[in-house]
């Protein structure tokens, strides 16, 4: 992101944080994770919305966001502050429906340029007669977001003041979640806000909510009670001012409170004159242009300084998951090591196969059959490779699909839901990866046996059934002199003793027990890559997923930087 304007060093680093702050997506499962990914979502957008191109352009229009519960008046007071029905109001619920951006025509270059507050909200022109009561023509800016449209009805009147626009938000505590939503992000790119509510509805949990945040920001906030019947005002005022100071203490006198005594509407409007304090306030914070910057460096000043906090529970919300994604990487590391340290004692124990596939090679090679074998006529070769090949394989496979069983269970609820599904359709697919690597491994044993320089008479013969042979003493766990030196050998199998025998016959001179060796080393190779190759498709899916070690300090840096640059 390319970004210029008066503040450029201060811009560059709130470029490089929102770019470290969209870059993680907390996608693994944690104590209130859902929670920082609304938090991070908040924080993008009021960089976006108001903080860059406030920074581009801080001399804009005032944005004054006004904000209110269902059905407290907000849209006829707008309309009775200019004098004209810009707003809609009415009875339905919720009944602002959309947002409303209200400027002066002189402004309406600003409201819709490119250094506009709400950059992504699209602008529709309104639907109210033009010409009628001063209100001027607008353009339409229709920015796409996704599959979805934000945005305001843009209505321009020259009895708004110049450099205020005026922002009729959906209800804070509408039945609408899009409405609430929208409510809350506009309140987010305000430069000030005004909230209004009644002498019913002035205690309401979420207005209150919202006022400590906007004076927390430093915002220009003020309060309109709005419809307040004449016999109660003092009382209602007390209570309010009461209320006041219990949320705010701090606040003191500093929150303008205006009081809208309940009257007859005039075609829809409020008398002007019950209007007049609060147009003057109006008036005050927007006409000079030194007291709209001085309103603006305020909430500035305010987004920055709730940075470090926002920053601070990203940043440990980060560190949390890159401890998960080691956990995770751990567990499929030991499931996969284990399953093949398994492997590789069982072929050291001569007991990687047995039952049928063992029946079979030892009916193959019986007594009186070596000639046979030995005949690349015969084409058993092929088929005893075939066999011992498979019987491996299907070891192998069944090792695979425990060990990815097991990291399916673990990793469960904490990785995303298309990653478990992902997890498991490779464990479909992995029986047909497995029998390739052990072909090679037994290409290798042929380039092997090939080198050893068998006698004339012995270097005869049929090439695979060799093969399968030094297969067979691999996996019969055949035993070297030194280690029958360090324990008692266990009498051989018939099985594994006909193996040997054959062996020795086929590879005389001790040749058979160095070659088997190679074999097995070279077997124990193949599986440990093998089983590494699977263990790192979980570990590919955890970086795909976007957990980078790096990102917390990285974003934290980026906070630092923010913070020296203002």
């Amino acid at each position: 992101m390319t970004i210029t304007g008066p503040h450029a060093d201060l811009l560059s680093a709130v470029g490089a944080l929102r770019t470290h702050v969209a870059a993680p997506r907390f996608p693994l499962a944690a104590e209130g994770v859902d929670d920082v990914r609304a938090l991070r979502l908040e924080l993008l957008q009021r960089i976006d919305d108001y903080l860059i191109p406030r920074l581009r352009e801080p001399g804009g229009p005032l944005h004054l966001v006004i904000g209110g519960s269902t059905g407290v008046g907000k849209s006829t007071l707008v309309n009775s502050l200019v004098r004209y029905d810009l707003t809609r109001a009415g009875v339905l619920r919720p009944t602002t429906r959309g947002a409303v951006l209200c400027v002066n025509p002189a402004d309406v270059a600003a409201a819709t340029g490119p250094h506009r507050l709400l950059p992504a909200f699209a602008r529709h022109g309104s639907d109210r007669p033009h010409g009628a009561g001063g209100a001027v023509a607008t353009p339409a800016i229709e920015p796409r977001l996704g599959n979805r449209h934000e945005g305001f009805t843009l209505a321009a009147h020259p009895a708004i003041p110049y450099g205020l626009a005026l922002i009729d938000a959906p209800d804070v505590n509408s039945v609408s979640r899009a409405n609430r939503e929208t409510g809350r992000r506009l309140l987010g790119a305000a430069d000030s806000w005004l909230l209004v509510t009644t002498a019913e509805r002035y205690a309401d949990s979420v207005p209150w909510e919202l006022l400590q945040e906007a004076w927390r920001r430093r915002m220009n906030v003020a309060v309109v009670l709005n419809r307040v019947p004449a016999e109660a005002a003092a009382e209602v005022n007390q209570a309010f001012a009461e209320m006041l100071d219990t949320y705010l203490p701090q606040a003191g006198a500093e929150i303008p409170v205006f009081t809208v005594p309940e009257t007859a509407l005039t075609a829809g409007l409020i008398p002007e004159y019950l209007l007049d304090q609060l147009a003057t306030w109006l008036r005050a914070i927007s006409q000079q242009p030194e007291a709209r910057l001085a309103a603006v460096r305020r909430t500035i000043l305010g987004l920055l300084d709730d940075l470090p906090q926002q920053i601070s529970v990203l940043y440990e919300a980060l560190t949390a998951q890159g401890e998960v994604a080691n956990r995770l990487r751990v567990q499929a590391d030991l499931a996969y090591s284990g399953e093949r340290a398994a492997l590789h004692d069982a072929v050291a124990a001569g007991e990687l196969i047995g039952g049928t596939a063992m029946v079979e090679w030892q009916s193959l090679i019986g007594p009186g059959r070596v000639e046979t074998l030995l005949d690349p006529a015969s084409g058993v070769g092929s088929s005893a490779r075939r066999l011992l090949l498979s019987a491996i394989a299907d070891q192998v496979s069944a090792a695979i699909a425990r060990a990815t069983e097991q990291v399916t269970q673990e990793w469960r609820g904490t990785v995303p839901a298309e990653a478990e599904e992902e997890i498991a359709a490779t464990a479909w697919k992995q029986a047909g990866g497995i029998a390739p690597e052990l072909g090679e491994w037994a290409n290798r044993l042929g380039d092997q046996i090939a080198r050893t320089r068998l006698q004339p008479d012995g270097a005869e013969g049929e090439p695979d059934f060799r093969i399968a042979v030094l297969i067979a003493t691999v996996l019969c766990g055949r035993e070297l002199p030194r280690q029958r030196r360090r324990r008692k050998a266990e009498p051989p199998t018939p099985a594994v003793a006909a193996t040997r025998r054959l062996a020795d016959q086929i590879f005389p001179g001790g040749l058979a027990e160095r070659l088997a060796e190679q074999a097995a080393a070279a077997l124990d190779a193949a599986l440990g890559a093998l089983f590494d190759r699977y263990a790192f498709r979980h570990q590919r899916m955890l970086a795909e997923l976007g957990v980078d070690p790096d990102a917390a300090k990285n974003l934290l840096e980026a906070g630092y930087a923010v913070q020296r640059a203002r």
